[in-house]
């Protein structure tokens, strides 16, 4: 096996799309790569893995993953002692605050620039990007990884990783055709919780169709603040006819002279993880076999598919589409 060079300081490839196309499966098969770290979505740890004790990848809360219980406290500054855990609440409050507060539409543009620029005046959006690092190093630091991946999927979370000066930063943007992305969020997905098994909350077409083309056209903004050289756009259904070719796409984009994971046959091994966040299937391992999910083509009434295609049809056109489906 070919092990990748080690680079002098760790890179992010920031995967942003529209969910539920197929970037946590992505990131689970490259989190398979030697020097590859998978984090899950970065933007949820204060909220999902911190505040709700929503469980790690491997099935442990945060404060008891052998990982992230190292990383995060460091991070935000917390001491060992008895408030250690009130102190950590605290802090996580604190920035989903920051959060809500920089990703206002009103500072969509702002935070977008802020790609460009290693300096900012904006205090919450500076207090988001040094914790954002700091997770990123962190996971680097203890996994011994030299790329971590983030899937937090919105343009506004790629935006503040780029200006980090002790980064190398990367783009992948994944996108899915929104009729299948709608019909997707129509099927109930159960996910672990802190208190057992509960289901991840499913959308109506309009909202489906409003978040899908909101991404897009974010995304497509922070476009003109990334160099080219350091993006790269792939989409669900051609990941999904050929992964072995769009992993070695990605592994080659990464300049990772590193074995592919997917085998010939569309086959992989998935490990544990130590993802922060995001669709149930980042818990899955064992082997898995990529395949389409085409189900939106039979199940999906033909009104709502020609409602989608008319709300989407500019984007559709760009990304290679077709608006009256085959």
């Amino acid at each position: 096996m070919h092990m990748p060079p080690t680079r002098p300081r760790p890179a992010v490839l920031s995967i942003i799309g529209p969910g539920r196309s197929g970037t946590t499966v992505l990131a689970r098969i490259l989190g398979e790569v030697p020097g590859v770290a998978d984090a899950g979505e970065l933007h949820w740890e204060w909220q999902r893995g911190i505040l709700e004790q929503r469980p790690c990848g491997c099935g442990k809360s945060q404060r008891e993953c052998p990982v992230w219980s190292r990383i995060v406290p460091r991070v935000l500054g917390v001491q060992p002692g008895p408030t250690a855990a009130d102190d950590l609440d605290s802090a996580a409050r604190e920035l989903v605050h920051r959060q809500a507060e920089t990703y206002r539409r009103r500072h969509l543009v702002q935070v977008l620039r802020s790609a460009t620029s290693r300096a900012t005046d904006r205090v919450a959006l500076q207090r988001l990007r040094d914790v954002t690092a700091g997770l990123c190093s962190g996971l680097a630091e203890i996994t011994g990884a030299g790329v971590v991946l983030d899937t937090s999927k919105w343009a506004q979370d790629a935006a503040i990783l780029a200006g980090v000066p002790d980064l190398d930063h990367y783009v992948l943007h994944m996108v899915r055709d929104p009729r299948a992305v709608a019909h997707s969020w129509r099927r109930a997905k159960p996910r672990p919780s802190a208190a057992g098994m509960t289901t991840m909350a499913t959308r109506r077409l309009p909202v489906s169709i409003e978040r899908w083309t909101e991404n897009c056209l974010t995304v497509e903004a922070l476009r003109r603040f990334i160099p080219s050289e350091r993006w790269l756009f792939l989409r669900y259904e051609d990941f999904a006819a050929q992964p072995r070719a769009s992993v070695q796409r990605i592994l080659d984009f990464l300049g990772l002279p590193a074995e592919n994971p997917i085998r010939p046959d569309g086959t992989v091994n998935l490990g544990p993880s130590h993802t922060v966040a995001g669709n149930p299937d980042r818990f899955r391992s064992g082997e898995v076999r990529i395949v389409a999910d085409e189900e939106w083509r039979r199940r999906m009434p033909r009104r709502d598919q020609v409602l989608a295609a008319l709300a989407t049809a500019p984007l559709l056109r760009r990304y290679g589409y077709p608006v009256i489906p085959r």
